[in-house]
């Protein structure tokens, strides 16, 4: 009798660390975690009409700090500039960020053959750097550039002078 005790006993211990490991906490794929990995943003343009010298600019969005680059072909009129970020401009960015279908965006053609402007969007991960270019058609790439419009456009950083 002992031993079938024992052994009963024995099987459902076994059941329960079973049952424990199968139901434990483990780190998950979830949107939050994901957004914690996020670390910057980037949008850049370049080109335009060739009647008109060609000017462009990459701002860089991190958690607590903006930086804008405005490139001129004449490079005496370059410059760099550096603003600090809000938490909340910071979260509703990385609201409007899907990184999975971002990552699966299709491309858009250059546009600098026709005068227009290219408009590349990179986030940049822990587990690597997202770029896609002029990719429009994609409901997750216009979210995130709308964003960027809205909260961190050049024209709304001068602003805060």
């Amino acid at each position: 009798m002992d031993t079938k005790l024992i052994l009963s006993l024995s099987l459902s211990v076994g059941q329960l660390f079973l049952w424990q490991s199968c139901t434990h906490n483990s780190p998950r794929v979830t949107a939050e975690n994901i957004k914690r990995e996020i670390t910057a943003v980037s949008i850049s343009t370049i080109g335009g009409f060739t009647v008109t010298p060609s000017n462009g600019y990459t701002i860089r969005i991190t958690r607590d700090s903006v930086y804008h680059l405005f490139s001129a072909i004449d490079t005496a009129h370059s410059t760099l500039k550096s603003y600090a970020n809000t938490e909340d401009k910071w979260n509703l960015l990385l609201d409007k960020i899907d990184l999975e279908k971002f990552a699966d965006a299709k491309e858009g053609e250059s546009r600098q053959p026709y005068d227009g402007i290219d408009i590349k969007i990179s986030i940049q991960a822990k587990s690597g750097t997202y770029t896609k270019l002029n990719a429009d058609d994609n409901p997750s790439w216009n979210r995130i550039y709308q964003q960027l419009k809205e909260s961190f456009s050049p024209q709304s950083l001068e602003n805060k002078k």
